[in-house]
């Protein structure tokens, strides 16, 4: 599957929380930029936030993976994971957010009540 959101894409949500299929901004997986990473864990945690978004927005689900800085350490890792599975990648704009993945300590924005998942090196 090849995406190519943008920061404007909307998709189809047809969650229970509205009587009807209603749009909603592509969601997006903020990730923190820091030098170390455990590129394997960063891996098997964003398969674990894709998981839990696809239970939610169903399998076919386009995502953006953005990265909140440079695209070093971490934010290097999980732009090869979403170019691997077909998602965009760039630099977090401030739109939607779905997920932030950072590691142990590394303070994120306010999730809005969203999941938050914090990578531990």
């Amino acid at each position: 599957m090849t995406a190519t959101p943008t920061t404007a894409q909307f998709i189809t949500c047809e969650c229970d929380a509205k009587p009807e299929p209603h749009k909603v901004p592509v969601p997006r997986i903020v990730v923190a930029s820091t030098e170390e990473a455990n590129a394997e864990a960063v891996r098997s945690l964003l398969e674990s936030v894709w998981y839990d978004l696809t239970l939610f927005f169903g399998p076919d689900i386009p995502l953006y993976v953005a990265y909140d800085g440079e695209a070093t350490g971490i934010a290097e890792a999980a732009c090869e994971w979403a170019d691997a599975q077909g998602f965009a990648v760039g630099p977090y704009d401030g739109g939607f957010v779905a997920a932030y993945v950072a590691p142990e300590g590394v303070k994120c924005a306010p999730a809005d009540g969203r999941p938050t998942y914090v990578y531990v090196a």
